[in-house]
């Protein structure tokens, strides 16, 4: 039984060995737009209005929480 488990954590050593020496992978924010919308955000369209045709939302929200939609 021990020989199974010194068999198995050969290649364990050998992938944490290879993730520790690749360097760190720093998260960043997404850059640019999906149909005028930018990541991150909510938006809202104007009535009718195709985001995929006319990529231009009437309303950006950037923030968590309850917003007052009435007339939208």
């Amino acid at each position: 039984m021990r020989r199974i488990f010194s068999g198995a954590a050969a290649p364990v050593t050998a992938a944490v060995a290879v993730v520790a020496t690749s360097g760190a992978v720093q998260a960043k924010p997404a850059d640019g737009d999906r149909q005028g919308c930018p990541y991150g955000a909510v938006c809202i369209y104007g009535q009718n209005v195709n985001p995929w045709a006319g990529p231009h939302p009437t309303v950006v929200y950037w923030s968590y929480g309850a917003h007052n939609l009435s007339g939208q």
